[in-house]
């Protein structure tokens, strides 16, 4: 598994997708997976930008690896881990076997960037406030996972997210020694 990790609108679902179809293997979106299985209160927190309580995600998405094999099956990760216990999780399941790391790939780019990037998409959970919550749960959770995942022992590849997607794609594809 190759987890594509980083604030939202760097280029992680396209660069995710862009990779899964070079190596021929599926791309994950957490948010997508949300997305089909959430209704109701919780689907509107989520489009509010609020994150998915553990609890109700990790049955989800550990019901998916184990679907695609993520033990043997390289796939790509778009979305997780978005909190410490996601990652504590992740970290165990890769220890136990039950999934195969490949590599980590931290997209990088400027908050102005990303807030262009997203506005432009036009989902519904792309407004100004759920943009400034994203961005603010990114500088509390996933800064602070980026660490814990290094501790853990686990590379991982600082891409600039900046540039054109086939810049960036080339970039990946340097870290990753493709």
């Amino acid at each position: 598994m190759i987890i594509i990790i980083g604030i939202a609108g760097a280029g992680k679902s396209t660069q995710g997708q862009l990779l899964a179809q070079r190596l021929g293997c599926p791309w994950l979106s957490v948010g997508q997976l949300l997305r089909e299985h959430m209704d109701g209160d919780q689907k509107k927190r989520m489009l509010a930008g609020e994150m998915i309580e553990d609890n109700l995600l990790l049955p989800i998405l550990g019901d998916e690896l184990k679907r695609l094999g993520a033990d043997k099956n390289e796939l790509i990760l778009d979305g997780s881990p978005r909190s410490q216990h996601q990652a504590e999780w992740l970290a165990a399941k890769v220890k136990s076997g039950d999934i195969k790391m490949t590599a980590i790939i931290h997209m990088n780019a400027f908050k102005e960037t990303v807030k262009q990037r997203l506005l432009s998409r036009g989902r519904p959970d792309d407004n100004e406030v759920a943009i400034n919550q994203r961005f603010l749960e990114y500088e509390k959770t996933i800064v602070p996972i980026l660490g814990y995942l290094k501790t853990q022992g686990f590379k991982i590849y600082d891409i600039d997210g900046e540039g054109p997607v086939e810049r960036d794609a080339k970039l990946i594809k340097q870290a990753l020694g493709f």
